[in-house]
């Protein structure tokens, strides 16, 4: 099955899908930002840590900790990169298109990060909240400055980091096994360990079958080799999460895009009698397949883990222990599961770093891109908001069994881009306007 794009239509065997939030609604050609995206794209690149970590490590022999001189100002220069994209948007004022969603969304994004900030007073460690804190601030505004971009510029970024980490893993793999390889043999690539390698290669999965669907000729072929070097780093990973949250995020994705298809084809009531079966049916699976995992060292070790964080949470209620700063005081991480330096879900890791007072605004911003990528999907249903919606279902589920909100995470910057892009009633506004650009994947 293949889905239409939003907002376009074939001629000629090309793609001309449109901007999704335009920087010019009047009719005028809209010019694919590669600056802009290159820029956001490095940046995040940065975010998903590894490289800069390796480089450190292995190359200047250095710690490789966050603050070690060769690893934190990458990170400040990535954050100052957001503030440079973000002054950019608001210089090109008419690009904005401001609905009820986005100003909550933005409110959601601006209290998380002030309260992260603002835990500086009470933190563990004040010095390392203030300056990690800050480097969020920068998150945000990369963030922001992303969900500006349409949806042929935001497949790119995405595609970009997605295909960086996965062929610089593939080759360090095969060049250098004892750097690219995990002691267990489980591939671990440019990152250091395969729980970071694994997502950024589902990650490439779904954008890669994004360009499939959407792309024709050479494109298409490829993006099918994009999907199966994805696929490649993904099994030689061997991560349980990552594959489960890539299951769950196509499925869903595909359910809802599939339901406009079938009403179209099958009459209103066939198609909500098959959406309603088929969604039954995959959450029946689900849950089967987390009973049958259920006791899986894996999963068993993170019941545990949650267990003593919850512990720890409760002595904090409030505003928590300080903005990612827990794990690196010894006298709150004597058990040897809290040594493991995470509470791989991000929810109690934010009610652990910062309480109530950032447990708020993060369910905010995670329900909001939800709510985002899912109506548009429904709307529109198109190769561009499959990828949306899938993109931010995969996110989210990968939330719940690792802390990816932490380290400087790409994972969150990518949901909080979600939850920050205009509406689906704005979307649908601009369908109807006489856009020109071509998108820069489409057959010449």
């Amino acid at each position: 099955m293949t889905f239409a794009s939003p907002a376009s239509s074939e001629a000629g065997g090309r793609d001309t899908s449109r901007r999704e939030t335009p920087s010019d609604t009047t009719g005028n050609a809209t010019p694919f930002r590669w600056g802009a995206v290159s820029v956001a794209a490095g940046a995040l690149l940065v975010f998903t840590n590894g490289p800069v970590l390796l480089f450190s490590k292995r190359v200047l022999d250095r710690t490789g900790r966050w603050e070690d001189h060769a690893v934190w100002p990458v990170l400040a220069a990535a954050a100052a990169c957001g503030v440079a994209l973000a002054a950019r948007r608001v210089l090109d004022a008419t690009s904005q298109q401001r609905d009820h969603s986005s100003r909550v969304a933005a409110a959601a994004v601006g209290c998380f990060t002030l309260a992260a900030v603002t835990s500086t007073l009470w933190s563990v460690d004040p010095a390392a909240t203030a300056w990690r804190s800050s480097v969020y601030a920068g998150m945000a505004l990369l963030a922001w400055a992303i969900a500006g971009f349409d949806y042929d510029e935001t497949a790119a970024v995405v595609a970009a980091v997605a295909g960086a980490a996965v062929a610089a893993s593939l080759l360090l793999v095969w060049l250098r096994p004892d750097l690219g390889l995990h002691p267990d043999g489980n591939w671990k690539g440019v990152y250091t360990n395969r729980n970071s390698l694994a997502p950024l290669a589902a990650v490439g999965v779904l954008v890669s079958v994004r360009y499939l669907l959407a792309s024709g000729g050479w494109r298409r072929v490829a993006a099918a080799g994009g999907v199966a070097a994805a696929v490649a780093a993904l099994v030689g990973a061997g991560s349980r999460t990552a594959w489960i949250s890539l299951a769950v995020a196509a499925v869903a994705a595909t359910v809802v895009g599939s339901h406009h298809w079938l009403n179209q084809r099958c009459g209103a009531a066939t198609a909500r009698t098959a959406t309603a079966t088929a969604a039954g049916l995959a959450t029946a699976a689900t849950a089967v397949a987390v009973v049958m995992q259920w006791d899986v060292p894996t999963f068993s070790q993170r019941r545990e883990i949650w267990g003593l964080v919850w512990d720890r949470i409760l002595q904090r209620p409030v505003l928590g222990h300080g903005f990612f700063t827990f794990w690196d005081i010894e006298e709150l991480t004597q058990h040897a599961l809290l040594r493991r330096g995470s509470a791989h879900n991000s929810l109690v890791e934010v009610g652990l770093g910062l309480g109530l007072l950032g447990a708020v605004p993060f369910t905010v911003i995670v329900l909001l891109a939800a709510r985002n990528a899912t109506s548009s999907l429904w709307r529109h249903p198109g190769p561009d908001t499959w990828f949306g919606a899938a993109l931010v279902a995969f996110l989210i589920v990968e939330n719940l069994t690792e802390s990816f909100v932490l380290w400087f995470s790409y994972s969150w910057v990518l949901l909080m881009a979600a939850s920050l892009r205009p509406a689906p009633a704005a979307a649908d506004r601009l369908v109807a306007a006489p856009l020109h650009r071509e998108s820069p994947g489409a057959d010449r």
